[in-house]
């Protein structure tokens, strides 16, 4: 019990640091000229150079490797309501500190992203479902199907960067939400965490460093990862933190237990009452995505205006 808490206690701090590297990165974003993803070349300049984005890359990756030492060590039912718990507290504060409002319908799409979340930890047996037990040799001998499980990601971030430059005119333009760069984000997350549990699994199973660079693991880890990385910052000059970390978050680790189960074999639940958590969870997810608005509503756009105005001018 005591070594469960102490797992727990890493995991939610873990998580924590996670996201104040997503409050860095939207003070980088707001500091930098307007990015455009149809110019990815220039946005990776732009984050490389900047000091405050790289400290929050530091931040980003020292908590997702401590998330990976808590996590390993926990079933998935303490696991994610810890990790629900985190995206509540970055939504309570971007609403408290950061001034950002979410309208009633986005409330609820939060609200049923953090149910959807406790189901899936809740769906978790003793044995622990979301653990990779089958060896690589099959995805390795079948790379279709990894260019299968990457090909949606890419396209869905692809179609995101796109839509999102494209200029709207007129009285009625609108402009897309968070929901949709959280979306195209949290794909290619959730895969570049699917690279790193590949390369967990390749060097226990191998033991050979030369084997895991052989393998398409690590590639598809740091390509995915800077598709996810550039698209969040597209997303935080241009939306509110609350919405593009919870759809990012949630779709990324959706994205990790679907690509998991086909690239490593990984089972879902057999037992009807774990099999029934599992699916509804994902189907409040699904449900949580339809709910949320795509476009941005026009009292949010203009209260966003009004305080960036008021950031701008304080001294």
């Amino acid at each position: 019990m005591g070594h469960d808490l102490g797992y727990a206690a890493l995991a939610l701090l873990a998580t924590t640091v996670y996201y104040i590297a997503f409050l860095v990165f939207r003070v980088s974003a707001r500091r930098m000229e307007p990015l455009r993803g149809s110019r990815p070349f220039r946005v990776a300049r732009l984050m490389l150079t900047d000091p405050v984005w790289l400290g929050g890359g530091l931040l980003l990756f020292l908590g997702l490797g401590y998330e990976v030492v808590a996590f390993s060590a926990l079933p998935l039912a303490v696991a994610q309501p810890v990790f629900a718990l985190g995206l509540v507290l970055l939504v309570a504060f971007a609403v408290r500190f950061l001034g950002e409002r979410l309208s009633l319908r986005e409330w609820a799409s939060v609200a049923l992203f953090v149910l959807a979340t406790g189901l899936i930890g809740l769906s978790a047996t003793s044995e622990g479902e979301l653990r990779a037990d089958a060896t690589l040799t099959g995805t390795l001998a079948r790379p279709w199907t990894m260019l299968a499980v990457c090909a949606p990601a890419v396209v869905v971030a692809a179609l995101v960067w796109l839509v999102g430059d494209r200029r709207a005119g007129g009285r009625h333009a609108r402009r897309l939400a968070g929901v949709a760069y959280g979306i195209g984000a949290g794909a290619c997350a959730g895969l570049a965490e699917a690279g790193i549990r590949g390369i967990s699994i390749l060097y226990q199973d191998t033991g050979s460093a030369r084997a895991v660079l052989e393998s398409p693991y690590p590639y598809l880890t740091i390509g995915l990862a800077a598709i996810a990385l550039g698209q969040l910052q597209v997303a935080l000059q241009r939306c509110r933190i609350a919405v593009v970390a919870v759809v990012l978050t949630v779709i990324g680790r959706t994205y990790l237990v679907l690509s998991s189960t086909v690239l490593f074999g990984e089972q879902w639940p057999r037992d009807t009452a774990p099999f029934a958590l599992r699916a509804g969870g994902f189907a409040l997810a699904l449900a949580a995505l339809a709910l949320f608005p795509r476009y941005e509503e026009p009292a949010v756009r203009a209260h966003r205006a009004a305080a960036g105005k008021r950031v701008r001018a304080a001294p």
